[in-house]
């Protein structure tokens, strides 16, 4: 073994032989090369050959070994395709309907919410928004000037002074009153004179008048009592049977107050029983006196002549 390690030493030495050595050993170390590089790509390729394995989805699902086979379009990957027909590629398949139907019921429940949620919010903004905000009042109506009259009536006992007998007591009286009471009707309230200065009846029936007040439109023609505070004015009738009685009627007191407009009309409620006396009787209207813009407030028709003639006039039986 020696002499031929020796024999090809000196063969290796030998210039002749020296190009086929270098030839030998180029060749050995690409053989080397090739081996190592050849196989480290083999190893790689068939690593990355090696199917991963996915984890399990509701999609389709393709194994590696029927790549050429037709695979149904379904989400449970289930072999229902027959022989690759075509389908509409914008219908949905048949296992995403129901989670598409899910997701659209639950953005609409969402949707509801939100709204609900925007509509609580606004409601509750609402009180806040009108009390930075608050409407502005309304102006009241300006108060009117109303007046009360306060009378006494009723019979004079035979004998009696004036002023001394014990009356029936009127207080407030209304437009309209009839006196002493709607079923006897003697005199009929119609209002009180330009500042209050008297309060005026209309007579119902024919009477001799004894007293301080003023007849109206004149003594000889007295179809109305016009009497100021604290005077009085004696009504006499004549019964069927001869016999005489007497009426008193006495003005106690004038006063006037502020009304609003809503209390105005109570204050000057007329009584409808004392209208329709008056109007039957074809009393209603009086030529002498009209009513003013003033509610319950009468002034005189004619000139302020006529007016003093009126109140200067004498009664009849003084």
């Amino acid at each position: 073994m020696t002499d031929f390690l020796k024999a090809l030493k000196a063969d290796l030495q030998n210039r002749q032989m020296l190009p086929f050595v270098v030839l030998v050993v180029v060749g050995l170390l690409g053989a080397v090369g090739y081996t190592l590089l050849g196989g480290g790509s083999t190893a790689t390729t068939d690593t990355a050959s090696v199917p991963i394995a996915a984890p399990p989805s509701a999609g389709i699902v393709v194994s590696p070994a029927n790549r050429e086979t037709a695979v149904a379009e379904t989400t449970n990957g289930a072999g229902e395709q027959r022989k690759g027909a075509s389908r509409d590629p914008f219908k949905l398949l048949p296992g995403s309907e129901k989670a598409e139907a899910s997701a659209s019921t639950t953005t609409s429940t969402s949707s509801s919410s939100t709204s609900s949620s925007g509509a609580s919010e606004k409601s509750s903004s609402s009180p806040s928004e009108e009390t930075k905000a608050p409407a502005k009042p309304s102006k009241p109506a300006k108060p009117k000037t109303v007046y009360r009259v306060a009378a006494l009536f009723g019979i004079v006992p035979a004998g009696t002074l004036p002023l001394t007998a014990q009356l029936t007591p009127f207080e407030n009286l209304k437009l309209m009153t009839a006196l002493p009471s709607a079923q006897q009707p003697l005199i009929v309230f119609r209002g009180v004179t330009a500042g209050g200065k008297s309060a005026s009846f209309t007579l119902v029936g024919e009477a001799i008048l004894h007293g301080n007040g003023s007849c109206l439109p004149n003594a000889s023609q007295c179809q109305a009592i016009d009497l100021q505070k604290d005077h009085y004015e004696q009504l006499e009738y004549l019964t069927p049977t001869g016999e005489t009685i007497i009426y008193e009627l006495r003005i106690v007191s004038i006063d006037s107050k502020k009304a609003s407009a809503a209390s105005l009309k109570s204050e000057l409620r007329g009584e409808k029983v004392g209208r329709e006396l008056l109007r039957k009787a074809g009393l209603l209207e009086m030529p002498f006196l009209r009513e003013s813009t003033q509610s319950g407030v009468l002034v005189f028709a004619a000139h302020n002549g006529f007016a003093a003639r009126a109140h200067g006039a004498a009664h009849r039986g003084h």
